[in-house]
C-alpha cells in the first residue's frame, strides 16, 4: 500500500492559532514564577559561564556530559540577559507551550479525521498544565529537557512526513533532530526506540508491510552508527561510555526496579498522587515495591498488549485504540533512561523533571482512551482533569515565586560583613519541596548567592550547620542557649511551628563535626556546640525571609 497520498491533517490556520493559545496559557500560568529558578545547580553553572567563554561550549564548560547544544543556548541567554528573569521565563514557558502544541499536532496527524480534535486538545492541555512540569519550566538548569523533547517530537513528525511522502531527504531531518537531542540530554538515547515504535504501530495501522523494511532501514540503521560514535566520544572525553551520572547508573538493568518505578510514575500521573497526604503516598507508592504487585502488573499489561496486537491485526479496533496503545508504549519507553534513578515523592517538585517526556505520552494515551466515552462524558471527565491539573500547576508556580522572594530577601538582608566568621544555624533547604538553598558536600552555599546575586561576597569563614524545609513562607527556627551547658557554648535550634524537619546534603540530617563546632540531632531539636569562643563570630538564623542574630 502506498501512502504518498495518505490523508493527513495539515497545520492550517486553526492549528496555528492553537499554537498561540498553548503558548499564551503557558505564559499566563507561569507568570507568578517569572523571576524564579536561578538556584542550587544554576549557581554552579553561572560560575562556569562567568569564568569561561564561547570556546568552552563544545566541552560543555567542563561538565561530564556531551551537551554542547544545551550549553550554546544557555550561554547565549546568559551572555545576552544575565540572570534577568523575564527573558528566561519567556523562553522556557514558550518552549513548553510549543511542546504541548507539537503533541496536539501529533495526535491530529495520527488520527487524521474529525474525531481527532477533542482528544488532541485534551492531551495537549493536560500535558501543558501538568503540575509536574513546573520544575522543568521554572528551574533554569532544565532547558535541555524542553529542547530535547521538542527535538524528539520534531523527529516523530518528520518520520510521519517520511511515511506519507516516501522522500528519503526527510530522513536527514529525522536524524538531525535526533543528534540535536542527543547533544542536549542523554534521555534522547531513546528517540530511535520511539521511532521504531512509531513505525511498528503505523505499519500495523495501515497494513503497509511492503514498505516496512525500507522504512526500518532508513529510520533505524543510521542511529546505530550515530550512537556508536556518541558512546566512543564519551569514552574518549570522560573515560565513561555515558556522561552525566555515568554508565554504571544509566545502563544499570534491574527489571524489577525498572518496572516498579514505571508503575509509580503511572500512578503519579493518573491520580496526581504526589499531592496526597504523606501517609497515603507511602501506602500507594510502597505497594508498588512488592514483587507480587510488580510482576502481577507486568503480566496484566502483557496480556493487554497481546490483546491489543491481536485486535490490531484482525482490524477489530478503532484507530483511537491503536494510537492509545502507541502512547502507552511511548510512556514506558520514555521512562527507560530514568526508571533506575531514585523515585522521590515525599515533597513536591524534586525530580519531577525526570518524567517530563513520559507525561506527554501518558496524557496522549489517556485522552485517546477517554475519547471512546460519549462526547458529553468525555468533555466532563477531561474538563475536570484539566481544572485539577491547572489548579495544582498554579499552586506550584506560586510556590516557586514565593521561594524566590524568600531567597532574594535573605540575600539582601545579610549584614554581617564586619565579622570574620558567620554561622548560619539553619537555612531553608526548600519550600514545600521547591529548592531554595540546598547544598551538597559544602560548608555553606549562601556565600555563593552573596557572590553571584548580590555581588558582595563574604570574605570570612561561613558555615551552614543544618537546613530545613519550609511549609509556609513565614516558617523559621528559634535559637537559644542550652540551659544545661555551663560553658554557654552549646545552642539549641528548634522549630516554633509544626511540619518541618532537618536536612543536610539533601537528605535527613545526622550527627557530624567540623573544626568549628559539633552538631548533634536530638528528638525534638538539634544542638550545636562550638569548640572555641570568638568575639568576631555572628550566629544567625532565619525566620521567613529575614535574618536574626542569636546572643552569645
Amino acid at each position: 500500500m502506498n501512502h504518498r497520498n495518505a490523508p493527513t491533517s495539515p497545520a492550517g490556520c486553526g492549528d496555528q492559532l492553537w499554537l498561540l493559545a498553548f503558548v499564551a496559557v503557558s505564559l499566563a500560568i507561569f507568570w507568578p514564577s517569572r523571576h524564579a529558578g536561578f538556584v542550587v545547580d544554576w549557581l554552579g553553572w553561572q560560575m562556569r559561564y562567568e569564568a569561561g567563554g564561547w570556546g568552552d561550549v563544545l566541552s560543555s564548560f567542563g561538565y561530564q556530559a556531551l551537551q554542547p547544544v544545551l550549553q550554546f543556548c544557555n550561554y547565549l541567554m546568559f551572555r545576552v540577559f544575565g540572570t534577568e528573569g523575564l527573558p528566561w521565563y519567556l523562553l522556557f514557558a514558550s518552549l513548553h507551550g510549543a511542546n504541548a502544541w507539537l503533541l496536539y499536532r501529533l495526535i491530529r496527524r495520527l488520527l487524521h479525521d474529525g474525531t481527532s480534535m477533542n482528544p488532541a486538545l485534551a492531551a495537549g492541555f493536560l500535558f501543558l498544565l501538568s503540575p509536574y512540569a513546573a520544575e522543568v519550566v521554572v528551574w533554569r538548569v532544565c532547558l535541555h529537557y524542553l529542547l530535547s523533547f521538542a527535538f524528539a517530537l520534531g523527529a516523530l513528525h518528520a518520520a510521519l512526513d517520511y511515511f506519507e511522502t516516501g522522500s528519503r531527504r526527510i530522513l536527514w531531518r529525522v536524524h538531525g533532530l535526533f543528534l540535536l537531542g542527543l547533544f542536549s540530554l542523554e534521555w534522547s538515547l531513546v528517540i530511535p526506540v520511539l521511532l521504531g515504535w512509531l513505525l511498528a504501530v503505523y505499519t500495523l495501522s495501515y497494513r503497509d508491510w511492503m514498505a516496512a523494511g525500507r522504512r526500518f532501514a532508513g529510520l533505524l540503521l543510521p542511529p546505530v552508527g550515530l550512537l556508536a560514535g556518541y558512546f566512543a566520544l564519551n569514552k574518549w572525553m570522560f573515560g565513561n561510555w555515558v556522561g552525566h551520572y555515568g554508565a554504571s547508573t544509566h545502563l544499570k538493568v534491574d527489571p524489577q526496579l525498572l518496572f516498579s518505578t514505571m508503575l509509580k510514575y503511572f500512578v503519579k500521573y493518573a491520580g496526581f498522587a504526589r499531592y496526597f497526604d504523606p501517609g497515603w503516598k507511602d501506602k500507594i507508592f510502597g505497594w508498588f515495591d512488592k514483587p507480587e504487585v510488580i510482576w502481577g502488573s507486568a503480566a496484566g499489561i502483557g496480556l493487554l498488549f497481546v490483546l491489543w496486537v491481536w485486535r490490531g491485526f484482525s482490524r477489530k479496533t478503532h484507530p483511537r485504540w491503536q494510537w492509545a496503545g502507541f502512547g502507552l508504549g511511548a510512556f514506558f519507553i520514555s521512562l527507560l533512561p530514568v526508571a533506575n534513578l531514585f523515585f522521590y515523592y515525599l515533597q513536591w517538585s524534586e525530580n519531577d523533571r525526570y518524567g517530563y517526556f513520559a507525561a506527554a505520552f501518558f496524557w496522549m494515551a489517556a485522552a485517546l482512551a477517554l475519547s471512546a466515552l460519549p462526547r458529553w462524558a468525555f468533555s466532563v471527565v477531561t474538563t475536570v482533569l484539566i481544572l485539577i491539573s491547572g489548579y495544582l500547576l498554579f499552586k506550584m508556580s506560586r510556590t516557586w515565586g514565593e521561594s524566590e522572594k524568600i531567597y532574594t530577601s535573605l540575600v539582601q538582608d545579610f549584614r554581617w560583613y564586619d565579622r570574620n566568621e558567620v554561622v548560619i544555624m539553619a537555612s531553608p533547604d526548600n519550600l514545600k519541596g521547591v529548592w531554595i538553598m540546598r547544598i551538597i558536600g559544602q560548608d555553606n552555599g549562601f556565600n555563593e548567592a552573596l557572590t553571584l546575586r548580590r555581588r558582595e561576597p563574604f570574605k570570612g569563614q561561613m558555615w551552614e550547620v543544618v537546613q530545613f524545609n519550609m511549609e509556609t513562607p513565614t516558617d523559621g527556627v528559634k535559637v537559644e542557649k542550652l540551659d544545661t551547658d555551663s560553658t554557654g557554648m552549646t545552642y539549641k535550634t528548634l522549630f516554633p511551628q509544626f511540619g518541618n524537619w532537618w536536612f543536610r546534603n539533601g537528605i535527613g540530617a545526622s550527627d557530624y563535626e567540623t573544626k568549628s563546632y559539633v552538631f548533634r540531632k536530638k528528638e525534638w531539636h538539634v544542638e550545636t556546640t562550638f569548640l572555641e569562643r570568638r568575639s568576631d563570630r555572628a550566629i544567625i538564623y532565619p525566620v521567613g525571609g529575614k535574618w536574626f542574630e542569636a546572643p552569645q
